[in-house]
């Protein structure tokens, strides 16, 4: 997603990385992150992995400003994760 960040808030997004795990939240990237260890935002988008709650599923939305959720991609492997350029198409769709 990083490489993409650009493309991304060129279409007017602002792009949110949430996750549980302090050592991905250390990884320096442009766009702004939320360290969730209770997992307690995790668990309101319904990203929490099944198999382990500790940790979020591969979980992508594109939210509105009133916050309504336009557009969603959820990959049930952990490790699944989504072309940036699919999100990037799906921006420009809305």
């Amino acid at each position: 997603m990083q490489k993409s960040y650009k493309a991304i808030a060129a279409e007017g997004a602002e792009l949110l990385f949430i996750t549980s795990d302090q050592l991905a939240a250390d990884f320096r990237t442009d766009f702004p992150k939320l360290l969730d260890p209770e997992t307690t935002v995790i668990d309101a988008y319904n990203a929490t992995d099944p198999l382990n709650h500790k940790i979020a599923r591969p979980l992508y939305y594109i939210v509105d400003e009133n916050g309504i959720i336009r557009w969603k991609f959820l990959d049930v492997r952990l490790r699944g994760r989504l072309d940036p350029a699919k999100l990037v198409e799906a921006l420009k769709g809305l």
